[in-house]
């Protein structure tokens, strides 16, 4: 919206490479995004985001997006929000569309400084959030047990379809959120096709990966079928 170029910096091990995306910040930067958990790869740990949001200058926004924290082993994914909510340089942007399960509503909020989110608010009105979707909200902010009773469930499957992958050879980075990544490289293609052929959809990455989003026991049971031949078909 505001003509900004992006400028990219490719991951390393599957991870963001933080020091990279420092030494890519230029006078010209005002914005750095930092997704963690990562979509859909690993996610950064405390002190490589401790020394990334010190080494970046404090006139440049650093924009952390936690849509996924609800997901992540704390040990692993350090807390944005507590390590530098008082930092002027820094936001946090969490979302209700995950964990929360209130996608459709397209509702979630930003915490920052206070004269960094008012010049966020000159952009509500494009973008508003709806009654039904605060309602929702405040409904789903009540819901802490059953929240945590989804978010359990998804960690568990998310750490059996892990080890099921393994077991079938499958190389794959850990995750922290609720969905895995495949770098299946130029066999990325050839896998989703493979599974939409077994009634199963995947977004694939053709020449990097496939992501694959946890579901249900059942949901995740029906994608393994299909990647266990694939796996048996490209082996021979």
């Amino acid at each position: 919206m505001a003509g900004g170029v992006p400028v990219r910096v490719p991951l390393r091990d599957h991870v963001q490479d933080l020091p990279a995306m420092a030494a890519a910040v230029t006078p010209r930067t005002r914005l750095v995004f930092v997704c963690n958990p990562n979509n859909p790869t690993s996610p950064v740990g405390e002190a490589a985001l401790r020394a990334f949001v010190d080494q970046v200058p404090e006139d440049v926004l650093i924009a952390v997006d936690e849509a996924y924290h609800e997901y992540a082993d704390p040990s692993a994914v350090p807390d944005a929000l507590a390590l530098f909510g008082d930092r002027p340089n820094v936001v946090v942007l969490r979302t209700f569309s995950k964990a929360y399960a209130l996608a459709g509503l397209r509702v979630g909020y930003c915490v920052g400084p206070p004269e960094i989110i008012a010049q966020v608010r000159k952009t509500q009105t494009p973008f508003s959030v709806s009654a039904l979707a605060q309602e929702a909200a405040v409904a789903a902010l009540r819901e802490h047990e059953e929240v945590d009773r989804r978010v359990a469930l998804t960690v568990k499957e998310r750490d059996r379809v892990t080890g099921e992958l393994q077991a079938l050879g499958y190389d794959l980075p850990p995750s922290q959120a609720n969905f895995l990544w495949l770098p299946l490289g130029q066999d990325s293609a050839p896998f989703a096709d493979h599974c939409h052929g077994n009634g199963v959809i995947v977004r694939a990455f053709p020449g990097e990966g496939v992501r694959v989003t946890v579901g249900l026991p059942e949901e995740n049971s029906a994608f393994l079928a299909p990647a266990a031949t694939f796996r048996a078909t490209t082996a021979d």
